[in-house]
């Protein structure tokens, strides 16, 4: 028996049982061996959006790449909750200390956990003008719950930490 996908997803959250229905089977999903090609390609240009939509400085772009309801915490612990509130933020901050700013991926692996959500974690940072390798400031390690709906695929939790804080 499959799960709901709230369920599935609750579990990736670490909220387990806590948000799950009664109905819901108790078994873990079997994580997925890897995406599809499809997936592997449609997860790509969903980066690229991210990617280009911040190098454009287009907050609201790069809001439209997360769910109604998403959730992301930043290297400060800020948390933006929506999609919506994620696109304003990111418009004022790729206007002010994000501008003229690039997110570059270093290493990225894709985990499915079912057909319509994927974990993934990422090593990248943030290239400002034209710098060509990573500042430590801005070297960190990112995790995403991306979700697939109406066979599109969005970022429904983000969260980003840096490898070496400063002290």
């Amino acid at each position: 028996m499959r799960r709901p996908t709230h369920a599935v997803l609750a579990a990736a959250l670490g909220l387990g049982a806590a948000l799950m229905p009664a109905s819901a089977a108790v078994a873990d999903p079997a994580p997925q061996a890897g995406p599809s090609d499809a997936d592997r390609a449609a997860l790509a240009q969903l980066w690229e959006r991210q990617a280009g939509a911040w190098a454009r400085g287009d907050g609201h772009a790069y809001g439209a790449t997360y769910t109604a309801d998403a959730d992301f915490v930043n290297v400060t612990g800020e948390h933006i909750h929506t999609g919506r509130e994620i696109g304003t933020r990111f418009q004022r901050y790729l206007g002010a200390q994000l501008k003229n700013s690039r997110i570059i991926t270093l290493e990225e692996k894709i985990q499915m956990l079912s057909p319509t959500l994927a974990y993934i974690i990422r090593k990248g940072c943030v290239f400002f003008a034209k710098e060509t390798s990573c500042h430590p400031n801005t070297l960190s390690w990112n995790t995403s719950v991306v979700v697939k709906d109406s066979g599109r695929w969005l970022v429904r939790s983000f969260h980003n930490t840096l490898v070496n804080p400063p002290r």
